[in-house]
């Protein structure tokens, strides 16, 4: 099958590269074109379990529910659709020019800054989905969250390990063909020293949120790993492969990433017939006490 792939690399960034206004730690940028491929390709790889997890929560007609970081707004839509006229969803990020399409009558979007703006309402269910592993602050967001729950609301956060990336030799990860493996991996490690610098943590962080959701003064808490398979060429690869071109000239140029690596690991997960795993997202949600 690897032979099959056509993968065609060259010894010059294929893309611009030009910082704007950031809405992460890492430098991923709102304000880019190609953000809303990146962000259409995380709604395809993680809304399923989002929207099961919130489900199994009981998210229901008439309730309040707050959304942090909403990226483009699937999952704003998905719970105004759950609560009914009778509901209400406020969503909130520091960019909101992706959430502009929102028609929902019962949706509220807000430029916020969720780790210095207050939260002036109580909500039913409230969910944050890989905001906190970016934020130096996390902790100190989670509390705060925590603190706008109504007696028996529910929070649901969700991040990324990438231990297994990070940590198990390349010959242990699926990926096709498999130098794919070790041209992410390289990635990973590259993003790992970038995160540090930013103070993101995309590693002990999500590991530990039923933890920090017990610690936090939380009960009835549960959590669970999931992890999706990429079909490189696909809309769930673009939230891989845009990332790789916003981030890779920075990662380059600080020493972190080899060029030549990161655009062959870019032409793979573009290319129809390559495979990969992606790293596990966490889901953790815990109900505050009445």
């Amino acid at each position: 099958m690897p032979s099959q792939i056509g993968v065609v690399v060259t010894d010059d960034w294929p893309y611009g590269f030009a910082m704007g206004e950031q809405s992460y730690g890492v430098g991923l940028d709102n304000a880019r074109s190609d953000e809303e491929r990146r962000l259409a390709g995380a709604q395809e790889l993680f809304d399923p379990p989002t929207f099961r997890h919130l489900d199994t929560i009981g998210i229901t007609t008439g309730m309040r529910c707050l959304e942090v970081g909403g990226g483009a707004g699937s999952v704003a839509r998905h719970m105004a659709e759950r609560v009914g006229p009778t509901g209400w969803v406020l969503v909130t990020d520091l960019d909101t020019r992706h959430l502009e399409r929102i028609e929902d009558s019962n949706v509220e979007v807000r430029a916020h800054d969720i780790c210095s703006d207050p939260l002036e309402a109580e909500f039913d269910i409230i969910h944050a989905r890989l905001v906190l592993e970016h934020l130096p602050e996390r902790l100190d967001v989670l509390n705060k969250l925590v603190s706008a729950l109504r007696p028996g609301g529910w929070l649901l956060v969700e991040d990324l390990d990438w231990t297994a990336w990070l940590y198990l030799p390349s010959s242990r990860q699926f990926a096709v063909p498999s130098r794919l493996a070790r041209s992410y991996r390289q990635a990973v490690r590259a993003t790992e020293a970038l995160a540090k610098e930013s103070g993101a943590d995309f590693f002990e962080f999500a590991r530990n949120l039923p933890l920090h959701l017990v610690n936090a003064g939380l009960d009835s808490v549960d959590a669970e790993s999931c992890t999706r398979l990429i079909h490189g060429g696909s809309v769930m690869s673009d939230f891989t492969t845009v990332s790789l071109h916003q981030l890779g000239p920075t990662l380059i140029s600080t020493g972190h990433a080899s060029q030549r690596e990161a655009n062959w690991a870019i032409s793979a997960l573009e290319s129809p017939g390559s495979m990969t795993m992606l790293y596990p997202v966490i889901s953790a949600w815990g109900r505050r006490s009445e």
